[in-house]
């Protein structure tokens, strides 16, 4: 698999140690699709670069996971940024228990439904993981 130029654009820079041939090989073993939700993630800078006052970063914008933050040893892999947003603050046992749960799997499964439908659509996921929160108009 070669990756296009926006996904090489993203690996071409060093990431919280990570090195970029260490990225470029992950995205391609990921096939660069989020390692939480298999879904394929977006690499455009102009979607991952939040602008005071804009839309904020793609919910699937590429981002960096530490599998077990502070832990370099323990790998990482590379995740759609509001999933990544939802796991950092959660203790490494606990999201490992989460995964397990029919909750997370309904959770992803609507995740990759929503992606199918429109992965434009920013609210949409937005509601996915806050559900009770408005939509913007």
């Amino acid at each position: 698999m070669e990756l296009n130029p926006q996904q090489e654009k993203w690996a071409s820079k060093q990431r919280h140690g990570i090195k970029p041939k260490n990225l470029r090989l992950c995205l391609i073993q990921q096939k660069c699709k989020c390692a939480l939700s298999g879904i394929e993630m977006v690499f455009d800078a102009k979607e991952g670069t939040p602008v005071k006052g804009g839309k904020g970063c793609h919910p699937l914008y590429a981002a960096l996971d530490h599998k077990n933050p502070g832990n370099l040893n323990n790998g990482f892999q590379i995740v759609c940024y509001a999933l990544n947003d939802l796991k950092g603050p959660l203790p490494l046992d606990c999201f490992d228990a989460l995964e397990r749960t029919d909750a997370w799997q309904s959770l992803m499964e609507r995740w990759r439904k929503q992606a199918d439908i429109d992965r434009a659509d920013r609210e949409a996921f937005k509601c996915l993981l806050r559900p009770n929160a408005k939509l913007k108009k």
